[in-house]
């Protein structure tokens, strides 16, 4: 595949590329642009984001798990299937999904529509806001209508499943290619996460042989 290729990794093929601002209760717009104006003003007490756009906040919302009309995607097919086997819940078939990015589909945050102005299903490629975006190799699909779920054309023929008996198998293989908590989340909270899993499994304790 060409690099214009992105993946996104879910545990669970039940689940839908639907933003979490649409999930669980009702949607309503008018409470999803009042999160997201609290947001921002909450936000400014915690970082200095001077020039920043709405798509910046909105990016910078996602990373830290605000809800939001973003979904995470990865040009590091490996990623995407490291989050598909290392997330919840764990005893599923986990699935990857490939979707093509054409020009039309990114989005330009100085010119183009506010996120609350798109009217159809873009791509932006986020300012590095935090060292796990840039870690993850990731960018979002910005999605006009939260509460539908997303399926473009040859979704199903682009979508890899890896069964549930095989995640486990599908984990410790990425680990030995470097790809686990620690490298994906930069951060010490990474850091923990990959040692703990190492510790559990015995897996790479190099230092208690």
């Amino acid at each position: 595949m060409n690099s214009r290729w992105v993946f996104r990794g879910c545990a669970s093929k039940a689940f839908e590329c639907k933003p979490s601002a649409g999930r669980g209760a009702e949607f309503d717009p008018r409470h999803e642009r009042q999160l997201f104006q609290d947001f921002k003003r909450e936000a400014r007490l915690h970082v200095a984001m001077p020039g920043a756009t709405d798509w910046d906040w909105l990016a910078l919302g996602q990373h830290y798990g605000l809800p939001t009309r973003l979904l995470d995607w990865t040009t590091n097919p490996l990623i995407a299937c490291f989050f598909a086997v290392a997330s919840q819940p764990a005893n599923e078939d986990a699935i990857v999904y490939a979707h093509p990015l054409g020009g039309s589909s990114m989005i330009d945050p100085e010119r183009g529509p506010g996120p609350f102005e798109i009217a159809e299903v873009g791509f932006l490629l986020p300012s590095a806001l935090a060292p796990r975006i840039a870690s993850q190799k990731g960018l979002f699909s910005a999605h006009p209508d939260p509460a539908s779920a997303w399926t473009p054309p040859g979704m199903a023929e682009n979508s890899f499943v890896i069964p549930r008996d095989t995640r486990a198998v599908f984990q410790r293989n990425l680990f030995q290619l470097g790809v686990d908590a620690a490298h994906i989340w930069a951060s010490l909270e990474g850091v923990c996460l990959s040692l703990t899993w190492q510790y559990r499994l015995r897996i790479g304790l190099g230092a208690a042989l």
